[in-house]
């Protein structure tokens, strides 16, 4: 008969492979992941902790279905991106968008930061803008509102492309331009106002620093011998134009600045004094419309 030359199990071992055998069964029929790391290579297993060194990748080369959708119907998130050190979730698409957010009902995409921007747009392109806000529904492109958090929004007006509302106090600023060399802020209007300014009880307009009025204001020269001066300026005289005149040097004697006529139809107004200069003179003017 055979000789086993295997060395015999002593109790104490078999019952410790028991026990181990039935906690892994117990782990598995509560649901828990067993206490394995995953390797590179593993297949993805639902409920699992999964820790690798290279990239998981999943490519669809067939058609152009959804590569991976996860969904969550008990008000939690669907999808979650966490980094250390780095993005936590990045979109990349060479010829269409790279990250895109919809929603029916709240915010389509939303960004929040403790202690550095919340949303940052960045473009290398020379002709297109690193961040656009679009309305379709004839409300605001783009609302910037700054005071207490989690205060419900302003109202977003009508017809809007930015809105900027802050209403903390007296030295709060809805809206700030600034340029080191150039325009801080610019308006610009075909045909409409290219500035409007209003205020119930404050100051509509204040300025600090010099005021310039292209077009609509200048000097005017009236030569030795001659009593007026028509005046084209760069902007459009109307009927109801305001043209403000005053003397900078004399024209000699008492002679003043007998009146303004406005010519509508030819673009220009004339400036009379009460009798022909005696020596050229200058004359400041500004139209206000």
């Amino acid at each position: 008969m055979p000789i086993d030359t295997a060395a015999p199990r002593s109790r104490r071992h078999l019952l410790a492979a028991a026990a181990g055998g039935l906690a892994a069964l117990a782990a598995q029929a509560f649901g828990r992941p067993l206490p394995a790391r995953a390797v590179d290579g593993d297949y993805v297993r639902v409920g699992w902790a999964r820790t690798g060194t290279a990239t998981t990748s999943i490519a669809n080369t067939t058609d152009d279905s959804v590569v991976f959708q996860a969904t969550s119907t008990a008000g939690g998130i669907a999808v979650v991106g966490n980094s250390t050190s780095y993005f936590g979730v990045q979109g990349v698409s060479t010829s269409s968008i790279g990250v895109d957010g919809q929603s029916d009902t709240w915010y389509g995409v939303r960004g929040v930061s403790g202690t550095q921007t919340g949303v940052y747009g960045y473009s290398e392109a020379p002709d297109e803008a690193a961040t656009v806000g679009h309305n379709n529904g004839e409300s605001t492109g783009v609302l910037g509102f700054s005071g207490i958090p989690w205060t419900t929004l302003p109202a977003a007006p009508a017809k809007t492309g930015v809105y900027g509302y802050a209403h903390q106090d007296g030295a709060a600023r809805g809206v700030w331009g600034r340029s080191a060399a150039g325009q801080g802020v610019r308006g610009q209007a075909t045909s409409g106002t290219g500035g409007y300014f209003t205020a119930t009880t404050g100051v509509a307009l204040q300025t600090s620093g010099r005021v310039r009025f292209g077009g609509a204001a200048g000097l005017a020269t009236i030569a030795s011998g001659s009593a007026s001066k028509v005046v084209t300026p760069g902007v459009p005289i109307a009927a109801d134009s305001k043209v403000l005149a005053t003397m900078q040097t004399s024209a000699g004697g008492t002679r003043t600045i007998h009146r303004v006529v406005r010519d509508p139809a030819a673009g220009h107004f004339t400036i009379y004094l009460t009798a022909a200069a005696t020596q050229d003179c200058t004359v400041a003017w500004f139209v206000v419309s």
